[in-house]
């Protein structure tokens, strides 16, 4: 299946929704903690695991470490959203894709231009709040920190405005975003594959009748989308925006 097919079947939607996946943050350069060998720099750095560093319950009871692991290890890789983010910012902007839903947490969707986005995991830049007066602070201040940032009223340790393990998602954010995949006859599944948790999460409220998944390499799991595409989404992305363009003229 190729670019254009693609962007036929875009066209002929009714309501697209994008779930977009992990691969298009590591594609724009995003060094991802779920790949192994990151993974273990982590722990030989840390003393501990992504996992158990990136916790509630590690914020909650070692702030400066977690907050030292933060900002080297997240606030860091502050980069600017590549191509195919900017493909789905076009695609909204044609009225084609009516929202994208990610878990990823550098707002990338929304930078480039999208404009109905559903951080399921909230993002780095925003709500960075103090949990005992709810005061708001930017991520500059995160970022120049020395030890733990504290609130200037309360002398708390500043949340950051992303979802850490441990901790509830918020659900009315959830459910606007299952309301959105029960709404879409295409589904568009990019730089994820059928099995993630975020895809089966949403795939039990989807009605309708085209899947697309986009990623690069093979998985198991291909076989249960309707149409798979073995591609990156940063290369492809832009090229059905073009066939969208040609069909529009």
């Amino acid at each position: 299946m190729n670019s254009a097919q693609i962007a036929r079947m875009l066209s002929d939607s009714e309501y697209v929704v994008c779930l977009s996946g992990r691969e298009m943050i590591v594609e724009d350069g995003i060094d991802s903690m779920r790949d192994m060998e990151t993974a273990y720099e982590i722990e030989m750095k840390y003393g501990y695991s992504p996992e158990e560093v990136f916790s509630a319950q590690f914020f909650n009871t070692r702030a400066e470490k977690f907050y030292e692991f933060y900002r080297e290890e997240v606030l860091a890789q502050d980069k600017e959203p590549g191509r195919a983010y900017k493909a789905l910012a076009d695609m909204e902007e044609m009225g084609i894709l009516k929202s994208t839903i990610t878990r990823q947490l550098f707002n990338f969707p929304r930078r480039a231009g999208c404009k109905n986005v559903f951080n399921l995991h909230g993002n780095i830049y925003e709500k960075n709040c103090c949990p005992r007066c709810n005061k708001e602070y930017p991520v500059e201040y995160l970022k120049n920190s020395k030890k733990v940032p504290l609130c200037k009223t309360c002398g708390v340790p500043i949340h950051p405005g992303v979802t850490l393990l441990g901790e509830m998602v918020e659900i009315g954010l959830t459910t606007k975003a299952a309301d959105e995949v029960s709404k879409a006859d295409t589904l568009l599944l990019a730089g994820t594959n059928m099995r993630t948790e975020e895809v089966q999460q949403f795939m039990r409220y989807y009605q309708g009748n085209r899947v697309i998944l986009i990623h690069d390499g093979e998985h198991y799991g291909d076989k249960e989308a309707d149409y798979f595409v073995n591609a990156r989404a940063v290369d492809i992305l832009p090229e059905i925006v073009e066939e969208l363009k040609k069909i529009n003229e």
